[in-house]
């Protein structure tokens, strides 16, 4: 122990007129490191201890870095008001780490709990303690600091604030307009960080719909991991320093890798190979240490392992600084190679570098102040004003600028990939609706707007192939148009062509919808029939005959009447491949032609159906 105030006898601390409010236990009180329960007696004579008041800690008061246990005493006389009752009550702010409260030598409550298992609580409310109807007595309180860490300052320990005293109305309605206080003096951080906790939500449920946006998914980790933190930390959930800590750390650890992947994503250095692998192994090993961290806050406490956690503790800040400044190479790349950055993503650029830049001289500035006794970090932390009681930092107001940049930074790169994205999907359109064109144009005939004779024949030869699989008939007609070299002369091509078109027609109106039609040749069309046997086929050839022959075909004023032949044949066990059907379907054809035009002849047969 270091040395302090000197030592004199403890006078009673006398409190007037208990009743009509609170008195806060400023002291002076009698203060002595180490740990004996027998001081806890009321009997037992502190007079020789040296003195500290309970309005700041132990560290400011001549004994800094002090850590382990340590005892207040204080006797007290109490005056109470005529006709109030004489219940006492206490109301203790905080006393780090944690402490037991005695009250005449009884212990009366604690908070926390003290070696050999300790635990104590990172953020916690005030603790209300009863006393019971008492005129006089000695208030000890056995309090124990955790092992001091790198970061530690060593100017923390015991009373944060004096304790108050008083009736249990008064403490009860000081504790009241306290955590008022308190909520009130923090309603902007708590609004900030509950903004970005639904920035986290909405940028998480917008990824989970595009997957391949990571931008979104590094934007939800770097929103949700501060309201994360708060609650950690600084909202009064009285989780234990060791799960605070041990979560916290990788919780600010993965805030910063998101960071990272942000910055690569919108400063378009994710197209650098080399770049993207240096940030997903610095990112594990960030991870990792982080972890570790969490690890020896949570065993740093146990005298065996404590020496050696601290060694690690300052080894993981050596490695952990670096990595710090990680952001600051990036954002420096960035600026030094890319010159046509929009607005949103020179922001961001600005906003990071200076945030992290911020960031790294604080973090740097903390470890080992225990040593340095430099107090700027704190200078940088602390309010530079407020508004409506609550303090807004540098840190405060460079984290929140860097949030809404990059929020602005990501939907702006959003609504350019989605018009990106519009632009490539009518780009997709067209190229599919010119390839269908051009298959089109491939398959079918130019004029008649049927199959032409390479797909109509290759459609052949697949239907003769799933006819002979399932057993199912299958009939092949082939027509042409009589003397249609005739209307060529007399009419034009042009008549011809129309000639044409309009048989086509015809034969695509009257056949099935799956029934196929191609124009096989000149003035010839190729009809295949699935499921149709041959005398069937016969009758629907003689149906597109009579179809062609009563058509009423004009150009202009010009009436143009013309008929048709066909041959038509059934596929036979002996027909091993199409040209054989089209040998005998043209064998038919030709005897149609032969006998008088305008008739239907059934292929390697004698017998048709001819109407002259």
């Amino acid at each position: 122990m270091q040395p302090g105030k000197e030592s004199r006898p403890a006078a009673p601390l006398v409190v007037e007129a208990l009743g009509k409010g609170t008195v806060p236990l400023s002291g002076p009180w009698q203060f002595h490191a180490g740990d004996d329960l027998a001081w806890a007696s009321l009997t037992f004579d502190s007079s020789a201890w040296e003195q500290l008041s309970a309005d700041q800690p132990w560290g400011r008061q001549g004994h800094a870095h002090l850590a382990g246990f340590a005892w207040y005493r204080i006797p007290v006389v109490f005056t109470p008001t005529a006709g109030v009752p004489q219940d006492i009550s206490l109301l203790v702010s905080k006393i780090r780490d944690s402490y037991e409260v005695y009250w005449n030598g009884r212990l009366i409550g604690h908070n926390g709990r003290l070696l050999p298992r300790p635990l104590w609580y990172i953020s916690q409310p005030m603790q209300t303690f009863s006393l019971g109807q008492v005129q006089k007595g000695v208030l000890a309180i056995r309090v124990w600091k955790a092992p001091l860490l790198s970061d530690d300052s060593g100017a923390q320990g015991g009373f944060d604030e004096a304790p108050l005293i008083g009736s249990p109305e008064a403490i009860a309605t000081a504790k009241a307009a306290y955590e008022f206080q308190w909520l009130r003096s923090r309603q902007l951080h708590f609004g900030a960080n509950l903004l970005s906790a639904a920035i986290a939500f909405l940028s998480f449920l917008l990824w989970l719909r595009s997957p391949r946006r990571w931008v979104l998914f590094w934007t939800a980790g770097f929103a949700i991991a501060q309201p994360a933190i708060l609650l950690l930390v600084n909202a009064h959930l009285g989780l234990p320093y060791s799960v605070a800590m041990g979560v916290g750390q990788p919780l600010t650890a993965m805030q910063d890798i998101s960071l990272w992947f942000l910055i690569l994503w919108l400063l378009c250095l994710h197209e650098n190979r080399a770049f993207c692998r240096m940030t997903r192994i610095l990112s594990a090993i960030y991870i990792a240490s982080s972890v570790l961290d969490g690890v020896l806050v949570a065993v740093s406490w146990n005298p065996q392992w404590t020496r050696l956690a601290q060694i690690f503790d300052a080894v993981l800040t050596i490695l952990i600084l670096p990595l710090e400044v990680f952001p600051l190479v990036l954002v420096g790349y960035a600026l030094f190679k890319r010159k046509n950055f929009d607005p949103a993503r020179w922001l961001v650029a600005i906003l990071a570098l200076l945030d992290e830049m911020l960031l790294v001289f604080s973090y740097a500035v903390k470890q080992g102040r225990q040593f340095t006794g430099w107090t700027i970090a704190e200078k940088i932390d602390s309010p530079l004003f407020f508004v409506d009681g609550n303090g807004i930092s540098v840190s405060t107001i460079a984290g929140t600028l860097l949030l809404v940049a990059i929020v602005y930074a990501v939907y702006d790169n959003i609504r350019e990939d989605q018009r990106r994205q519009g632009v490539l999907e009518l780009e997709k359109m067209e190229l599919q609706h010119e390839s269908e064109r051009m298959r089109h144009y491939a398959e079918h005939d130019g004029l008649t707007g049927l199959l032409n004779r390479r797909v109509i024949v290759e459609r052949l030869g697949e239907e003769m192939i799933r006819s002979r699989r399932d057993g199912t008939p299958l009939s092949v007609i082939l027509a042409d148009v009589d003397h249609f070299k005739k209307v060529n002369d007399n009419f034009g091509h042009l008549a011809g062509d129309l000639i044409l078109k309009e048989v086509g027609n015809i034969f695509s109106r009257t056949l099935r919808s799956y029934d196929c039609v191609g124009r096989y040749g000149g003035e010839e069309f190729l009809i295949i029939l699935p499921n149709c046997e041959l005398e069937s086929a016969l009758l629907r050839g003689e149906e597109l005959r009579v179809a062609v022959q009563t058509a009423r075909i004009t150009d202009g004023e010009t009436l143009l009447q013309v008929t048709s032949s066909f041959g038509v044949a059934s596929l036979l066990p002996s027909h091993e491949d199409y040209e054989t059907v089209l040998r005998a379907v043209d064998a038919a054809l030709y005897r149609a032609k032969s006998e008088g035009r305008n008739c239907v002849v059934q292929a390697e047969m004698d017998t048709s159906v001819c109407n002259r």
